[in-house]
């Protein structure tokens, strides 16, 4: 089944917020704020509105902040405000901006390079990654996004919401799949099927353009192949940049003359595939500094063996990404000079980098956890966060990564004097996901 609409017929509050900007190695004290003034960003800019020749080609540091009395003060905590990101002023915020940035920086707007004229991706139809594809696909570049996902509610038709009704308003393609022809298609591992990561690649790009049939005939040749959540090798670029601004605030932080006898950082990030944190690890793992910070991801889609399952993918998989390397001299803030803290994160060199078998520690938690179910200790640790601290989180991936921390913050305190929470965004997809508590009566209707 195909569903397509440039415009829902909604009133759509359009803001082209430009790119956040902060001094590396900064830190912040939280200002307390009341969830009445909750920020959400904004609805994605509609094609037709979007101006290419104004957005900025870059992406800036995100800033870092001290929040006081997480649990208890025998370990400092720091936020890496990456939520605060915003990649091409096109919406696109979070790790999603740090999993796109390569494939912006490889078709930047200035040049005469044309960027592919149809996109393929699948995934969940209120994907954070569906959200910040359609930005950047359908918003920033004006070509053409087919995304495939699994039977779409009747009633989510009807009342388009969240980061599914931003895609409509995009003007993205779907494609309906059933359940079992979803996993069919997409659910197969390289073992199963054979190959390396790129031999399925290019029999997946087959099968779907033999589906497509004469839709996609004459782009065949000419398609961009997405993985599911933006995991893909191509997402190594921006997020070997988050390793880099870590690597010189925690410079700055520790003290040039104490490197060496300072606990190691400990890093954390919620994970759905993985990919932020295992090229995070990868990325530190060359850190130039006395010890290295340790990076910790919590497996919010799955459990500890599936995120591990997904990281270890990604090595078989280097050559998944279709995304052309970026010709000489294009790099956008210019390269590294000399490794050295305070540099430009550019992207030159980039791959000269770490050691290839990085991976990050898995902090599981003890209780059982599906994943977009709404649960009370999730909207209990989102309240504490947001009215305790001044955090602001989305409710799939933050609360499920700080009751993981409380369960393990014995254990980290005792490794760790300071710990650096990395936000992946997801602020989109807060409204729908509100809803659904509201749906189950653990939130009061608005007014109420």
């Amino acid at each position: 089944m195909r569903t397509s609409c440039t415009s829902v017929g909604v009133n759509m509050c359009v803001s082209l917020v430009t790119a956040f900007h902060a001094r590396p190695g900064a830190s912040h004290r939280f200002q307390r704020v009341s969830l009445s003034n909750l920020h959400i960003p904004l609805p994605l800019a509609s094609a037709a509105l979007i101006e290419r020749a104004t957005l900025p080609s870059y992406l800036h540091s995100s800033p870092v902040e001290e929040i006081h009395g997480i649990f208890d003060d025998h370990l400092k905590v720091y936020v890496k405000r990456d939520d605060k990101l915003d990649l091409l002023g096109a919406g696109i915020h979070g790790n999603k901006a740090r999993k796109l940035w390569g494939l912006a920086s490889s078709y930047p707007l200035s040049s005469s390079r044309p960027f592919p004229a149809v996109c393929l991706s699948w995934g969940g139809i209120q994907s954070n990654a569906l959200a910040a594809l359609a930005g950047f696909v359908c918003g920033v570049q004006q070509k053409r996004l087919i995304y495939y996902t699994k039977t779409i509610p009747a009633w989510l038709k009807d009342h388009p919401v969240g980061n599914y009704r931003r895609a409509l308003e995009l003007g993205v393609d779907f494609r309906e799949l059933r359940a079992s022809e979803f996993q069919d298609i997409f659910g197969a591992t390289d073992e199963t099927e054979g190959g390396d990561g790129e031999a399925r690649c290019i029999r997946l790009k087959k099968r779907l353009v033999e589906r497509e049939g004469d839709l996609l005939a004459r782009e065949a040749d000419d398609l961009l192949l997405v993985p599911q959540g933006a995991a893909f090798p191509g997402a190594e670029e921006g997020i070997d940049r988050l390793g880099r601004e870590v690597e010189d605030w925690w410079a700055t932080e520790s003290g040039s003359g104490e490197r060496a006898e300072v606990k190691p950082l400990a890093v954390v990030l919620p994970a759905g595939t993985g990919t932020t944190a295992f090229y995070l690890a990868r990325t530190l793992a060359s850190s130039s500094l006395g010890r290295t910070p340790v990076v910790y991801a919590v497996p919010c889609v799955g459990d500890g063996t599936y995120l591990r399952a997904q990281m270890a993918r990604l090595t078989r998989s280097e050559a998944l990404s279709e995304t052309p390397a970026r010709p000489e001299g294009r790099g956008v803030l210019g390269g590294r000079k000399g490794g050295k803290p305070g540099a430009d994160h550019g992207s030159e060199g980039w791959r000269e980098k770490a050691p290839q078998g990085a991976f990050p520690e898995v902090l599981e938690g003890s209780a059982p956890h599906v994943f977009g179910q709404p649960g009370q200790a999730l909207i209990d640790m989102w309240h504490e966060m947001g009215e305790k601290h001044g955090l602001e989180l989305d409710l799939l991936y933050g609360p499920r990564a700080w009751c993981v921390i409380r369960q393990h913050w014995s254990v980290l305190r005792a490794k760790h004097d300071k710990l650096l929470y990395i936000h992946t965004g997801g602020m989109e997809g807060l409204p729908s996901q509100l809803a659904r508590y509201r749906y189950r009566k653990m939130l009061p209707d608005p007014g109420e």
